[in-house]
């Protein structure tokens, strides 16, 4: 790897997301493929885990969260708390419902996150991912579609000469 990958990653996780020196150090030891990231993904994925799911820096760190995808990720989590088991903390870290370890969530295998932390079928989840991936793409689209009805992209200069 080049030296200004590295240090970009590394910059990312100090300045951006707010890592200590002893936890970067941790991180890239743990999670050493997290250098082959691009930063800007990586800094979205920690944001996610900290503000999404309020998982603080040191949990962070020694659940390596960082070296999951953030597909699986945001499946996971958002599964849970669409079945109620999951809740965002407030801003003093309480949630209403019991949050389960992140260990719990993601170390491990997916039969195992459905029969013990989700409490449900591969079939439903497997249904859950597929809305999810359609609601996402609506939401890329409609985007784009949001622009088109603004204006957006148009050639004002062909209206006006039109008669």
């Amino acid at each position: 790897m080049r030296q200004q990958d590295i240090d970009a990653i590394v910059r990312v996780l100090k300045e951006k997301c707010l890592f200590t020196v002893q936890q970067v150090t941790e991180i890239v030891h743990r999670c050493p493929y997290v250098l082959r990231e691009d930063p800007g993904e990586l800094e979205y994925k920690f944001q996610y885990a900290y503000f999404r799911m309020g998982i603080q820096h040191p949990d962070l760190v020694k659940t390596e969260l960082l070296q999951y995808s953030l597909t699986k990720i945001k499946q996971r989590h958002i599964y849970l708390e669409r079945l109620g088991r999951y809740q965002t903390p407030d801003k003093k870290g309480q949630t209403q419902v019991s949050n389960p370890p992140v260990k719990h969530i993601l170390r491990v295998s997916e039969a195992e996150f459905l029969a013990r932390t989700a409490c449900s079928s591969a079939e439903e989840f497997e249904v859950f991912k597929q809305l999810l991936a359609r609601e996402e793409e609506e939401e890329l689209e409609g985007g784009i579609s949001d622009d088109e009805t603004a204006g957006v992209g148009r050639d004002d200069e062909e209206d006006k000469e039109q008669p």
